[in-house]
C-alpha cells in the first residue's frame, strides 16, 4: 500500500490551520489531496508555489527511487 500526505505539510509556506501564505483563507482541495501540483503556478495562489520546509525536503509527487 502507499501512503501519500499532501504536498502543503512539507512546504515552508504551510500554517497548521491549513492555510499557507498562497491561500490565506484556506488551502484549495485538489492542492491538498496532491490533485494539483503546486510547484506550478495554481489561479489565486498571489505568485507563491511550493518550496521545500527544510534543505533537502523532496516534493511528494517526485517519485521515489527503487
Amino acid at each position: 500500500m502507499t501512503t501519500i500526505f499532501p504536498q502543503c505539510l512539507v512546504c515552508k509556506h504551510f500554517k497548521r490551520d491549513y492555510t499557507c501564505t498562497a491561500f490565506p483563507a484556506e488551502i484549495p482541495k485538489p492542492i491538498l489531496l496532491n490533485e494539483a501540483d503546486h510547484r506550478e503556478p495554481i489561479e489565486g495562489d498571489n505568485g507563491i508555489q511550493w518550496e521545500p520546509l527544510e534543505p533537502g525536503d523532496v516534493h511528494p509527487l517526485v517519485p521515489l527511487p527503487e
